[in-house]
């Protein structure tokens, strides 16, 4: 039960990457191409249908593809807090807010700092082993606190 809770990669294998491994793929392709349209989506809803954009389409088929990737992913390792917070944030600090450049490093920055809290995880409470979720919690908790604090100050 607590795995569910917490999530972790420990367990993670081939065997089980297989059966969702359409489902990730799909869900990429699907991200990959709205990227586009979430950029005029990004200007807002009116100069996105000005623009000849399907702003409700475009939205279903956005979030149909982040459902698909977030799904397959958490079928394999459960749900691991935080992840989705933290490297967007970063990346579009390093990459800027054009959609196709964030999604794919996202998806990359993600990978990383998964592997990065699963690693810390295995050496910080060496012999037993800290779940990845745990460690991506003890990260992205003050990180949503400096979030939040930021967008307060910015909205005085």
């Amino acid at each position: 039960m607590r795995a569910w809770q917490i999530g972790g990669v420990g367990g993670a294998t081939f065997e089980r990457i297989l059966p969702v491994l359409p489902f990730l793929t799909a869900g990429f392709a699907i991200s990959l191409l709205s990227a586009r349209k979430l950029n005029a989506l990004a200007l807002g809803d009116e100069l996105a249908a000005g623009l000849g954009e399907h702003v409700a389409t475009t939205r279903a088929v956005a979030a149909f593809g982040a459902i698909l990737l977030a799904g397959a992913t958490t079928a394999v390792c459960g749900p691991i807090g935080f992840l989705g917070l933290i490297v967007p944030h970063l990346v579009r600090l390093l990459t800027g807010s054009d959609h196709r450049w964030l999604l794919p490093f996202s998806a990359l920055g993600g990978a990383c700092l998964l592997i990065a809290a699963d690693i810390v995880g295995r050496i910080v409470a060496r012999p037993a082993e800290l779940d990845v979720g745990i460690v991506t919690a003890l990260i992205g908790a003050p990180f949503f606190i400096w979030i939040v604090r930021r967008q307060r100050v910015r909205d005085l």
